[in-house]
């Protein structure tokens, strides 16, 4: 995982609040571009997570690696004293928890994907300017790509470059709002290539959001895991 480490010193997790701040994920007014954002990665074999900074109802526990070998990781929301309100990769989408800052490693993450599915772009954004836009595709009428604020939670490179999904894949912390289960998996939206580009553009996939082969290639190189994405 890539982005700048804070350390546990009260410094620097104050720089963080600031940060935060400073490029809030959620509840942005309209057309704001945050600049950085906050990543918190699990430092044990699993992590807890609560309903709340009071640490006494666990909504859930979470493994270290996933089941796929990417570390987990989090797009911290809101900060309080000890804890992190974090997004979670559960249904439904956009559902929250806490985890304590003992239990996870703090980043700061200076990118940001913004998915405009009228427009059938994708534009990704460097400490709040544009380094990349590119023509995409989006769900289809009937199984359309959910909006909200979600986060990049896994990297998986394709044993196929030529395949269905280019040559790398990520996966969001999104699932269809329709599809409880597609090829095998449970619904979970990606961020992938293509073997079909005379598509992009338009509204075809089942709710993921393609891109041309050279455009992810390019992101799988540069984006960490956590980096927030806003499907509007």
């Amino acid at each position: 995982m890539t982005g700048r480490t804070i350390t546990s010193t009260a410094a620097a997790l104050a720089a963080a609040a600031v940060a935060l701040a400073a490029a809030p994920v959620a509840g942005a007014a309209a057309g704001q571009t945050p600049t950085n954002s906050v990543v918190a990665q699990a430092i044990h074999a699993s992590i807890s997570v609560y309903r709340s900074p009071a640490g006494r109802s666990r909504l859930m526990t979470l493994s270290n690696p996933t089941p796929n070998g990417s570390p987990r990781v989090f797009l911290v929301k809101k900060r309080a004293p000890g804890w992190e309100q974090v997004y979670l990769p559960v249904r439904p989408n956009g559902s929250t928890g806490w985890v304590r800052d003992a239990d996870v490693e703090l980043s700061l993450d200076p990118y940001r994907v913004v998915v405009a599915r009228a427009a059938h772009t994708v534009t990704v954004y460097r400490d709040g300017r544009v380094v990349r836009t590119s023509e995409a595709a989006v769900g289809r009428a009937a199984m359309p790509t959910p909006t909200g604020t979600y986060f990049l939670t896994e990297l998986l490179k394709q044993p196929d470059p030529n395949g269905m999904l280019g040559p790398y894949a990520f996966t969001l912390s999104a699932f269809s709002n329709v599809l409880y289960s597609f090829g095998g998996g449970p619904g979970q939206i990606g961020l992938h290539g293509t073997n079909t580009p005379g598509l992009l553009g338009q509204d075809v996939s089942h709710g993921c959001i393609r891109l041309p082969n050279a455009t992810i290639t390019a992101l799988a190189r540069i984006l960490p895991l956590g980096t927030p994405v806003e499907i509007r």
